[in-house]
């Protein structure tokens, strides 16, 4: 069984400062979280590396760790042994964490939204398909969800979106697949997991207070 866990920021600036939250996590995610322009990503930014550090302690390993994040040549984060993924959209930050095979998140708010803006990411099949649809907001964000999902767990670059296949519980990129399980936080969100092994999941909601006590650290 692998957990997601799920937080949700408080959207009033009066509850934390960015410098609470950065006080808690070593000076290394320090520049990385202000090369954000926007106020709310760089909060989601620390918030994931807050939840990070939880997954890291709650499974018994030293939160050092944090410091031996590695990116790929395309920005993809991962640690030597423990693969992990984190996704945010609007105030919500969820994260997967400890599997021993690659493992995409993305969580998305559902909005209106000028759908002719995107066709360019999508292949015509997908693209009739989200157009021909009853509800063709709803379509997009359907195949959105496992495009990103995919793209992180695969570790590739947006321009390869077109070469990613999306079927209805898996996806292919370059022959590999790759198994999709959705979870339910939110009914204006999407929530999906790309992963290179079809495993069980679970949610777990997890208050931001809990991300700031001093104690788990070893």
């Amino acid at each position: 069984m692998q957990k997601i866990s799920i937080v949700k920021m408080p959207e009033s600036n009066t509850f934390f400062t960015k410098e609470m939250l950065l006080k808690n996590l070593p000076e290394s995610t320090w520049e990385r979280a202000n090369r954000y322009l926007d106020k709310v990503d760089s909060l989601s930014y620390i918030t994931g590396r807050l939840l990070l550090k939880k997954a890291l302690f709650k499974n018994g390993i030293s939160t050092s760790l944090l410091e031996e994040i590695r990116y790929s040549e395309l920005g993809k984060p991962s640690f030597t042994t423990y693969n992990f993924s984190i996704s945010h959209s609007n105030w919500y930050v969820a994260l997967i964490f400890g599997t021993k095979f690659s493992v995409g998140i993305d969580i998305e708010k559902k909005k209106n939204i000028d759908l002719k803006l995107f066709n360019y990411l999508f292949t015509q099949t997908e693209w009739s398909s989200i157009i021909e649809a009853k509800n063709s907001l709803e379509r997009f964000y359907w195949f959105w969800v496992r495009k990103e999902a995919l793209l992180k767990a695969a570790g590739c670059a947006l321009k390869d979106l077109k070469q990613l296949e999306v079927f209805e519980h898996h996806g292919m990129y370059k022959d590999k697949r790759y198994y999709f399980e959705s979870f339910y936080f939110d009914v204006d969100f999407n929530g999906i997991i790309a992963m290179e092994e079809k495993v069980p999941i679970a949610v777990e909601f997890v208050d931001i207070t809990n991300l700031l006590e001093e104690s788990f650290h070893f």
